[in-house]
């Protein structure tokens, strides 16, 4: 059994054994650590708040350590959100002195490094499981200490957004078919995270993808991307529709907690698309 001194996590098993043993503390049940959770600018990729179901990883560290893969007073709990509140997995309770929390989403069983946690986006984001599921989103607090109220945390974006916006040229006839898919191509979609600082970077020796974004409406479509530099012309948006395809290049800088608009005006003549980067929005929502 771990000092007394540090944090308890029982389950119905541990509890049992608590029981039974001359040397178990007497946990108060009042001491209940729980968590309440906000968004950064109060959104995610689901423009709302946490869904039902949705888990996030915590960690707590004591005061004067180092987050580390295991050793911390929680080691990557599950805390489950039923649409009112977050349950933990098992219950944890507080012990003395200040802690740091580190919170992330979406929840991952297998954490091998927290210095270099491994985080891929989905290719495929048309769908709503594939697009939240790339939204990686952080949260850290200090100095925190028992108390009888929720912790609250506060996430914020760590990937990047791309918007891309369709729009007719003059010679454009009639109206946007409502059958357009758009891509987003040659970006890594492999991260490595820092879980102690929430800061990005892409894997170096992942290869590029192609993601196919999420319909909006008929003209906006919208990816979550990985942080990196798309520094030479390549193919970058793609938009297909009624058997044709608007391939077009571009350079971006994906910053990470921003998002960014593309405008692809459609022409007639597919060669005479034109692709422009527009506007970048820290905090996005």
């Amino acid at each position: 059994m771990k000092s007394y001194h540090n944090l308890l996590l029982l389950g119905a098993a541990a509890m049992m054994a608590a029981c039974s043993s001359d040397n178990a503390p007497d946990v108060n049940k009042d001491n209940e650590i729980a968590f309440i959770c906000d968004y950064e600018n109060s959104s995610r990729a689901t423009d709302s708040n946490f869904e039902s179901n949705d888990r996030i990883g915590i960690y707590m560290v004591a005061e004067g350590n180092t987050l580390q893969v295991g050793g911390n007073e929680l080691n990557n709990e599950p805390f489950t959100f039923n649409g009112t509140e977050w349950k933990a997995a098992r219950k944890a309770y507080w012990n003395e002195g200040k802690h740091t929390v580190y919170a992330y989403y979406p929840y991952s069983k297998t954490v091998d490094d927290t210095e270099d946690y491994t985080f891929t986006v989905a290719t495929d984001q048309s769908t709503h499981e594939g697009y939240t599921a790339s939204d990686f989103v952080w949260s850290s607090k200090e100095d925190v200490e028992a108390s009888a109220s929720p912790v609250k945390l506060t996430f914020a974006h760590r990937m990047s957004k791309a918007i891309i916006k369709l729009e007719k040229s003059e010679d454009y006839e009639g109206e946007i078919p409502s059958d357009c898919q758009v891509y987003v191509h040659n970006t890594v979609a492999t991260a490595s995270i820092d879980l102690s600082t929430g800061g990005v970077s892409k894997d170096p020796y992942a290869e590029t993808a192609s993601i196919q974004a999420q319909k909006i409406t008929d003209t906006e479509f919208q990816a979550i991307v990985v942080p990196q530099n798309i520094e030479s012309r390549r193919p970058l948006v793609e938009v297909v529709t009624q058997g044709v395809s608007y391939l077009m290049e571009g350079r971006l800088s994906f910053r990470q907690g921003y998002s960014h608009t593309i405008v692809v005006t459609l022409s007639k003549n597919p060669s005479q698309t034109k692709i422009e980067i527009g506007g970048s929005i820290g905090g996005w929502n």
